[in-house]
């Protein structure tokens, strides 16, 4: 028998040790696949709830993104002692399954030197699936009744129509797009009049889904309403 020096012994001994460890680490075929069969289990029971909290996380984004965009008219207004407008554009939306047109993009509108209004923010697009719900925002609805006659002898005449050159079309190309406008006033109210004609508030109500639009009651939304005396804008969510 051949003698081994310490040397070559202590290799020789941990190199099996070595190879007992590496055996008892590896997982055999059926281990795997118990593993997986697990996590894919897991994976399907919270694929719903995780879907839902993404395109929630869409609407509050899309809401708090609009309503900040409110706040910031309304500063500018008072900074720079000139009416803000904000429009709301009514377009196509090409990521929707939608073909006709509705309200899914503002942008805010300010008086320069010559009196000529100039945007002063980018166009923003209202992103898939979220989208404005005209017949639950009195601010887009013109059929909730708008300024009356004894309100534009005073001054408020909101909310307003009218026609503008907007990167709407495909690529972003300029498409004459009609809007609805209020405005917010140097000294940071509106010129909304108290109520509509028929006695409701002014607010928005973005929505999320489709099936959201065709109801009068969704699930889940996000309310900004206006208050027109001194333009503050309060936040409703279900």
């Amino acid at each position: 028998m051949k003698t081994l020096s310490p040397s070559q012994f202590r290799s020789r001994l941990f190199g099996q040790i070595g190879q007992v460890r590496r055996s008892r680490a590896a997982f055999s075929l059926i281990e795997l696949m118990v593993v997986l069969g697990v996590v894919a289990m897991l994976l399907a029971l919270a694929a719903p709830n995780l879907f839902s909290l993404l395109t929630s996380n869409t609407l509050t984004g899309e809401g708090t993104l609009l309503r900040n965009q409110l706040t910031l008219a309304q500063q500018n207004a008072v900074s720079k002692s000139a009416d803000v407008e904000i429009r709301f554009f009514k377009m196509e939306d090409q990521d929707a399954a939608r073909s006709e047109e509705t309200f899914s993009a503002y942008q805010l509108y300010q008086y320069n030197h010559d009196g000529d209004l100039e945007p002063i923010t980018q166009y923003f697009r209202v992103r898939h699936p979220v989208a404005l719900h005209v017949q639950l925002s009195t601010l887009l609805n013109t059929g909730s009744g708008g300024a009356t006659k004894e309100d534009r002898q005073y001054g408020f005449d909101s909310p307003r129509t009218g026609q503008a050159e907007v990167p709407s079309g495909k690529g972003g190309e300029l498409k004459t797009s009609q809007y609805i406008a209020f405005r917010f006033r140097p000294d940071g109210s509106t010129d909304l009049p108290h109520r509509t004609a028929n006695g409701d508030t002014w607010y928005l109500t973005l929505v999320q889904g489709e099936g959201a639009l065709n109801t009068k009651d969704p699930d889940n939304y996000f309310c900004l309403q206006v208050n027109p005396y001194n333009g503050q804008v309060s936040e409703f969510r279900p």
